[in-house]
């Protein structure tokens, strides 16, 4: 008996291997499609041109930065506008003329020579008249509570606008917040004049303001088609939590081509998938450029000519006579008053006092 059992456990340890088996992935290699992000607008410094290369899917890498192209673009009236690799970043691309931008009425075309000699250009993008922001007001976001009632939790941010009676306008909204800091480092520690450990921080040196931006499900655009020539109300923008600090908000918004809406609601469908195993595999997703010199060559991205509107807003989160329950992160407790930490430029801090800070 005790030989047949070990035998059994024997082939039944055989059979669970033999179902083992590597699965040879088709995956497909895309190393040569050029990714272009590209924008021109009515408002100086907002040009630039990145151009990149598509990692291998196999690889960890980010896409490949494209170095010493030849990149300008050219309007209808056949004047062009040379651009310029940035020293500091590869593959990024800005007017020699830093004083260039856009016109309304007027058509461009992006062109690009790579240093192998690869020509790639856009389709022709016309600047359309665009309407300025008429409001931004807060909505409260209220919960459900057994104690407190209905407390606000945060706030829908909400914008109002006019639609020009030209049909076929297609939307595009964008934000930035700013938050000015009293503290540019924190950290675990002894606050100034003894006590039990907990957040310290250090001063800024300077003014200074962290930066935070849209990542993820940003790609807030909109048709004209049932609204033409009428208000446009209630446009949501963004949400923010409760906290009883006011929030500063810079809303950009852009009067885009059918082309460019087309594009930005594929990236939102793309970038809504919620990472199952049957969601679309991470690709980059064709625009409106082509490449001109191999038409069998894949090329990805978007050259946007537009318009903007663009102002600033201290959005008011503490006058409210209702419940709130508070979000806001808790301030540091002072490290040591004689040193102060500096504020150290980046994508997500800067000592540039934002143009509509009025504070």
């Amino acid at each position: 008996m005790k030989l047949q059992n070990c035998l059994l456990l024997l082939f039944l340890g055989l059979s669970l291997f033999s179902c083992i088996q590597a699965v040879d992935l088709d995956v497909p290699d895309r190393d040569d499609g050029m990714v272009v992000a590209a924008s021109l607008t009515t408002v100086k410094g907002l040009q630039e041109v990145r151009l990149t290369r598509l990692a291998r899917y196999d690889t960890r890498a980010l896409n490949y930065p494209v170095t010493a192209a030849k990149v300008w673009v050219l309007d209808d009236a056949g004047q062009r506008q040379d651009y310029v690799e940035d020293a500091k970043n590869r593959g990024w691309y800005l007017p020699a003329n830093r004083e260039f931008v856009g016109e309304v009425g007027k058509t461009y075309v992006l062109h690009i020579l790579t240093s192998d000699q690869r020509k790639y250009e856009s389709n022709p993008e016309t600047i359309r008249p665009i309407a300025p922001i008429t409001k931004v007001y807060p909505e409260p976001i209220q919960l459900e509570d057994a104690k407190l009632g209905n407390p606000i939790i945060g706030y829908n941010i909400l914008l109002d606008t006019e639609d020009s009676p030209n049909k076929g306008d297609y939307y595009r909204w964008s934000w930035v917040h700013y938050e000015q800091l009293v503290y540019c480092r924190q950290f675990e520690g002894v606050p100034y004049g003894g006590g039990a450990e907990t957040l310290v921080g250090l001063t800024c040196c300077e003014p200074c303001w962290d930066i935070v931006r849209c990542y993820r499900n940003c790609a807030n655009v909109l048709s004209d088609a049932l609204v033409n020539g009428k208000k446009i109300t209630r446009q949501p923008i963004t949400n923010v939590p409760y906290c009883n600090r006011d929030y500063y908000i810079e809303i950009q918004q852009r009067v885009i081509s059918r082309e460019a809406y087309n594009y930005w609601r594929a990236v939102d469908q793309l970038s809504s998938n919620n990472g199952s195993l049957f969601d679309a595999a991470p690709a980059a997703i064709r625009g409106n450029v082509k490449c001109t010199s191999n038409p069998e060559e894949e090329a990805f991205g978007l050259f946007e000519a537009s318009a903007i509107s663009e102002n600033g807003f201290f959005i008011e989160r503490t006058q409210s006579t209702v419940p709130a329950i508070t979000n806001c992160a808790p301030y540091p407790v002072t490290a040591n008053p004689l040193i102060c930490a500096p504020c150290i430029e980046s994508a997500f801090r800067t000592k540039i006092k934002p143009k509509f800070w009025t504070k």
